[in-house]
């Protein structure tokens, strides 16, 4: 039988795939928001969105010990939201 610590890695290892299946469909929509923004002439940054879905997902967090964490996480994602959209912007 496996110990705590090998069970906690299994967890956390099939919790980390997940997380890459859904980081990679995130930033397929955000490739379509880029191209709607692009067709329309839109800034790539809204900062009033950015800053709304920050607050909405860290709402979502009930553990206050970990809520800064989730915060700084989720606003890095942002920042790489924007940095791919700006990619996708100056190769086309």
């Amino acid at each position: 039988m496996a110990n705590r610590l090998e069970e906690d890695r299994k967890e956390i290892d099939a919790i980390d795939i997940q997380i890459a299946q859904l980081f990679e469909k995130r930033f397929r929509i955000v490739k379509d928001i880029i191209d709607y923004k692009i067709e329309n002439r839109l800034p790539i940054l809204d900062s009033g969105r950015e800053a709304q879905i920050i607050e909405t997902n860290c709402d979502h967090i009930k553990d206050d010990d970990i809520r800064y964490y989730f915060r700084k996480m989720y606003t890095d994602m942002i920042e790489l939201s924007r940095e791919y959209q700006t990619d996708i912007l100056n190769n086309k």
